[in-house]
């Protein structure tokens, strides 16, 4: 098995403070430089089609709820994990270009609904293959049985943490100051 900058972290950590053990930052050291490397993946992916990762997943989520692709601000605040005024931002910004389109909610008169238009549902289903093709290639050389388990693995990680409990939405991990192989 080929070693990694990880594995040295571990190791010099063993030589300096042989008292401690900082096995658990093999499992976190591992997926914060993987979710960095992924992001970068992910970014470089969507940029073709004008999108980055937060407007991709505002118009995926609008767009796996099926006819008429819509939510109210608030419901899709939550399901993008969002605070309201960086949603009303981020709304007004896909707006603008031409994406979405806020309408009156025909159940309340006081309520507004985001929907996809025309142009929005094509970008997000021309977008959605190229992320699907991006992530088969960021995990493509795990079998089928290592995906269900690393698939399960993360799952456990994810479901102890009292907020994705709440949001039913994986949390997003920043890479911090953890070593980097970048020059």
């Amino acid at each position: 098995m080929q070693l990694d900058r990880i594995d040295q972290v571990l190791e010099q950590w063993q030589e300096e403070r042989p008292d401690v053990d900082p096995s658990a930052l093999s499992v976190v050291g591992r997926v914060l430089r993987l979710g960095k490397h992924m992001r970068r993946s992910v970014k470089a992916a969507l940029a073709p089609h004008s999108l980055d990762l937060w407007s991709f997943d505002v118009l995926a989520t609008l767009r796996r709820q099926g006819e008429p692709f819509a939510m109210s601000p608030t419901e899709l605040r939550r399901a993008v994990i969002l605070t309201s005024g960086a949603m009303t931002n981020r709304i007004d910004r896909l707006e603008q270009q031409g994406w979405v389109e806020r309408l009156a909610d025909p159940n309340d008169r006081r309520a507004v609904q985001v929907r996809l238009t025309s142009s929005g549902r094509e970008l997000i289903d021309d977008a959605l293959e190229t992320r699907l093709a991006n992530a088969e290639d960021l995990i493509g050389h795990l079998t089928a049985d290592e995906r269900r388990t690393l698939a399960g693995l993360l799952r456990k990680l994810l479901v102890v943490r009292p907020d994705e409990a709440k949001s039913q939405r994986p949390v997003l991990v920043t890479a911090g100051d953890w070593p980097s192989d970048e020059k």
